[in-house]
């Protein structure tokens, strides 16, 4: 009889324990402003200040109240705008679409605001390999991901606002030859999630 009891106990206890909510599913939209960092290279050329936007569906883990881990899928749509002077100066207007993979760890404090970092892995989808048709280096490779945000749940569904600074394809893929000058974006994202 002690022994069915115990059992109903750390059953009842267990079912209430993966009751509580450690996994998280959401959908966010951000509107970014962009720049194309050259590395100070020399030149007649440089790129003006455009806009994009992101959107991407993320799932995150709760490890504990203070450390969650998430990844996701998003999908960067950023213009561009290339610059040359001299006397056959000219303005070059571009596309670089990415999908890129997040894995950022998330630090939650003071219970509603919270700081992340993590790695992206870019993989551009729109590159031209012709100089004539591309206005930047190939973004795909490894880059980076800075923010901090706030949060509120209720009950199941969770809102919340995320400032961010990605710098993409620090670490370039395929063997790129020549500079690789990287995307850099900074913008906020909304997102709309669900607690499970």
């Amino acid at each position: 009889m002690k022994f069915k009891l115990t059992l109903l106990i750390l059953v009842i206890l267990s079912v209430k324990g993966f009751a509580q909510s450690n996994n998280n599913i959401s959908v966010q939209y951000a509107s970014t402003s962009n720049t194309v960092n050259i590395h100070g290279a020399i030149g007649d050329f440089g790129y003006n200040d455009s806009k994009g936007k992101v959107f991407s569906l993320n799932y995150s883990r709760n490890i504990n109240p203070v450390f969650s881990i998430e990844s996701g899928l998003q999908y960067n749509n950023n213009t561009i705008q290339l610059t040359t002077i001299g006397p056959r100066g000219a303005t070059y207007n571009g596309e670089l679409n990415l999908i890129t993979v997040p894995v950022i760890a998330k630090f939650t404090f003071f219970k509603y605001l919270f700081a992340d970092c993590g790695i992206l892995a870019d993989f551009e989808t729109n590159y031209a390999s012709s100089e004539a048709n591309s206005s930047a280096t190939k973004q795909t490779g490894i880059g980076c991901e800075l923010g901090f945000g706030a949060k509120y749940a209720f009950g199941h569904v969770q809102i919340f606002v995320n400032p961010f600074f990605q710098n993409h394809t620090i670490v370039p893929f395929g063997g790129a030859s020549g500079s690789n000058f990287n995307l850099i974006d900074t913008g906020v994202k909304f997102g709309l999630g669900y607690n499970f």
